[in-house]
Order: C-alpha cells, then sequence, then structure tokens
C-alpha cells in the first residue's frame, strides 16, 4: 500500500500563508529527524528559512509534540542556542513480517529504535490462522509495554505478494496458501484501520539492508533473497523502487529454468526462475539423485563443502541459475551492489566467489560487488520499522494541523 499523506509539495506551498507554514514546519521537521540535535540557527542556515520562521516552525511542531527541546549548544560565546529533537515518544509503530516459517514483530519509538520484539511460527497456519496470530501478538507487545492503541501510529506488514490496491488483495503469494483471499487485507484493516500498510517482504527487507546494513549510504543496490522463494528489493537513487503497480522485483517470472517453450500452469504462476532455483528445487534435486528422503538444503551445501560430487553439482546448477537472473539486473538496473539473502542466500559466502566467476563469463558489462547480508533474518523487520517511522511522522503532521485547523476554524479544503 503506498497511498499515504505526503509532506507539503513545492505547489501546495503556493497556495497560501497556511500552505507556507505548513510546508516550512514540514521541512524544518524533516531537517531535525536526519541531523539532531539542531539549533534554530542551525535550522535556519541550512533550509534556508528565516530564523523567525524557523522559531515559528518550532513552536507549533512543539504544541503539537513532534518535536522537544533537548538541551543547549555551549562552548560558543555570547547567549548560548536551544537544541531541538523529534519528539520520538510521541507514539509508537509496529512492523511485521510475515513468512512461510515465522512470523515476526518489532515495536518501535518514532526513532525506529527497536523498543520489543515477538517471534513464532507460522507453518501448518492457515491465512485466517495468522491473522489471529497477527492480532494476538501485536495485542501482547501494545500491552507488556503500556502502549495505547491510539499511540500506534502505523502497522507495516510485510510478505509475500504484491498489495492490489484496486481489489484491495494480495497477489502472488504462493508460499502462503490462502493469503491471497479477498478477505484477508479486510480482516487485518478491519483490526488496525488505516493505519496498517501492505508492503512486499523482499522490498522492504532491502530496505532494512538500507537501514542497518551494507547498503546504507548505497544509492543504486539489490537484495536478493533466496529461500522458499524468489524475490528482490530495488534501491535506485536511494529510493525504494516499487514499479507502477507494485512488482518491481519479482524476478521470480524470469525465464531461466529448465522449461523449454510455455512453462506448465503450476510453473508459471509460481514463476520459472523460483521453481527451478529456490530451496524446495534444491532439495528435490538432491532426493532425486539419491541423498536421501530427509535431505535439507544445509546438507546439501555442508556436502558440497565436503567436495561431495552430487551435492557439488546441485549447487553449481544454483550457482548458474542466479547468475544468469543476475545478468538481467546488471543488464537493466548497473547496481553497485547485490546484497544476497535469503535461507540459500545465507550460504552465499560459499557461492560467492562461484557467482561471481560464472556471472563474468555471461556478461562483459561491469560487474557489482556481491555480499552476503549483514541484516540476515531481521532484514524485513527493520525495513518494516523504517517505512512504519517515515508514515507515522506523516500521519502525526497531518493529524496536529488539522487539529489546529480545527481549534482556529479554518474553512475551504486541506491544503496540499
Amino acid at each position: 500500500m503506498t497511498t499515504m499523506l505526503g509532506g507539503p509539495s513545492h505547489s501546495a506551498a503556493l497556495r497560501g500563508p497556511g500552505s507556507m507554514r505548513r510546508a516550512n514546519e514540514w521541512v524544518v521537521l524533516e531537517r531535525l529527524r536526519s541531523h539532531a540535535p539542531a539549533s534554530a540557527p542551525e535550522l535556519s542556515s541550512v533550509t534556508g528559512l528565516s530564523r523567525p520562521t524557523v522559531n515559528l516552525a518550532l513552536a507549533r511542531l512543539e504544541e503539537d509534540r513532534l518535536v522537544r527541546q533537548t538541551g543547549r549548544r555551549t562552548g560558543n560565546a555570547g547567549r548560548s542556542a536551544r537544541l531541538w529533537e523529534p519528539h520520538v515518544d510521541t507514539g509508537r509503530v509496529i512492523s511485521v513480517d510475515v513468512g512461510a516459517q515465522w512470523v515476526r514483530l518489532a515495536l518501535a519509538d518514532l526513532g525506529g529504535r527497536v523498543l520489543d520484539r515477538r517471534r513464532e511460527p507460522s507453518r501448518a497456519l492457515s491465512a485466517t490462522d495468522l491473522v489471529h496470530q497477527i492480532s494476538r501478538l501485536v495485542a501482547e507487545l501494545l500491552e507488556s509495554n503500556e502502549v495505547t492503541r491510539e499511540r500506534l501510529l502505523s502497522t507495516v506488514v510485510g510478505s509475500p505478494g504484491i498489495y492490489d490496491p484496486a481489489s484491495q488483495r494480495l497477489r502472488h503469494a504462493s508460499n502462503l496458501p490462502g493469503w491471497d483471499r479477498p478477505t484477508i487485507v479486510g480482516l487485518l484493516t478491519d483490526e488496525f484501520g488505516d493505519s496498517i500498510r501492505f508492503e512486499n517482504d523482499i522490498d522492504l527487507a532491502a530496505l532494512g539492508e538500507q537501514a542497518a546494513g551494507l547498503g546504507c549510504g548505497i544509492p543504486d543496490f539489490v537484495y536478493l533473497s533466496v529461500g522458499s522463494g524468489v524475490g528482490m528489493g530495488t534501491i535506485t537513487g536511494g529510493r525504494l523502487h516499487r514499479g507502477a503497480r507494485g512488482a518491481a522485483g519479482e524476478i521470480a517470472f524470469l525465464l531461466v529454468g529448465d522449461s523449454g517453450g510455455e512453462p506448465p500452469e503450476e510453473v508459471r504462476s509460481r514463476g520459472a526462475f523460483e521453481s527451478a532455483a529456490a530451496a524446495d528445487a534444491i532439495v528435490a534435486a538432491a532426493r532425486y539423485a539419491g541423498m536421501g528422503e530427509n535431505c535439507t538444503v544445509e546438507d546439501v551445501f555442508t556436502a558440497a563443502r565436503a567436495h561431495h560430487s552430487v551435492a557439488s553439482a546441485i549447487v553449481d546448477r544454483e550457482v548458474d541459475l542466479l547468475a544468469r537472473a543476475l545478468v538481467a539486473v546488471v543488464a537493466l538496473i548497473d547496481p553497485q551492489l547485490v546484497v544476497l539473502g535469503g535461507g540459500v542466500g545465507r550460504h552465499a559466502e560459499f557461492l560467492l566467489e562461484p557467482l561471481g566467476r560464472r556471472l563474468a563469463e555471461l556478461v562483459p558489462l561491469p560487474l557489482p560487488e556481491l555480499a552476503v547480508s549483514t541484516v540476515g533474518e531481521d532484514a524485513t523487520v527493520i525495513g518494516g520499522v523504517a517505512e512504519a517511522v517515515d508514515d507515522a511522522w506523516r500521519r502525526a503532521f497531518g493529524a496536529g494541523q488539522r487539529r489546529r485547523r480545527e481549534a482556529e476554524g479554518a474553512e475551504g479544503p486541506w491544503p496540499g
């Protein structure tokens, strides 16, 4: 779900004094969020706003409990300047990672600091049971941290699939049977109201890697997850690229598998690349080759490290599939960095060298650096926190503006 209350646009700032004040307040708030603590003179210098304008904006933001004083700048001659910071205790956010094996949740303040977590197995649960599980875990987090529902400003749910706002349902979530039923989004929305947002889990993982991992400070990189499913999150120009309908990064559908011509319907619906390269394909190949009915992905990689010929051949095939997928990524996106994550991606230290070598054989273009995620299984939850925090600030800012307009008896349409 990508529709939200945004910060004031440049055009909004030209619609009158009220809109101009709103735009100025948002500029000051956003600057403080990224560079706090700061004094009014410092904010005036970096934003280009006059000192009186900054002081007025800070006063109004303080009234709305969006900023607070945090001390004074000392060490300079003359009067010391008051320092300001975002009021991160104004509300709370929750990030939910719904996977085929686990449900993970994190409660955070508006500075993105994680205050508490929950984790439970999700395997063998129906889609409706998953909804009830999420609701129960959220309630537990709020109660144990003495947070009221009113203070929960944003809840971001990351899961496989693509959220379709037109039909209000999640699509292409093959790893979570029933998750694409029309009632699922409605059940969660009934529970959390309009504070809930739905995002692709791998998109959030890319944001998590950007916030706390190897992607920090890198404007163009991709997060490639290979596990029970296959997906990719793309950061371009420092921002998450979702595409026109949220399907950017759905590399599960790349035609790099073994099927010649039109793939069968079950492969087509899941995606040819995912069907060939996901964890269950590795396990199926190992069992077919006689490695045992209880063989796991861990077993395959352990055997390959010991130079087991069958396991090595299976891993070589996985490397070739990943390299062929990355050819498309390199040619279309030209990322500086490819971060590997997911259950199979956790073995990337073993895969990196042969993957880089195979990629160089397939394409003569400049190649990205290949690396293993440093955030690991928390990537989606951390990315969800970052997304929820951005959403929460917009909501809190908008609520403060509406309260002021109502108190002042303002009429006419809401600007911006």
